[in-house]
């Protein structure tokens, strides 16, 4: 019971953290600042995360 709580809660952590990851992405677009490098770092933090969620 415990494990499954935790990989709830990492799954709910993983998530969010890629939707401020697209928060950051967007408003940085609309403030016309480079945000290539954000953009790289959500593509690999989406490639990790699903490697996390194959694990599980």
């Amino acid at each position: 019971m415990e494990r499954e709580r935790l990989v709830k809660k990492l799954i709910h952590v993983l998530e969010h953290t890629e939707e401020h990851f697209e928060s950051i992405i967007s408003l940085m677009k609309e403030l016309n600042l480079d945000y290539k490098e954000y953009e790289n770092l959500y593509n690999k933090l989406k490639e990790l995360n699903n490697k996390v969620k194959e694990q599980l």
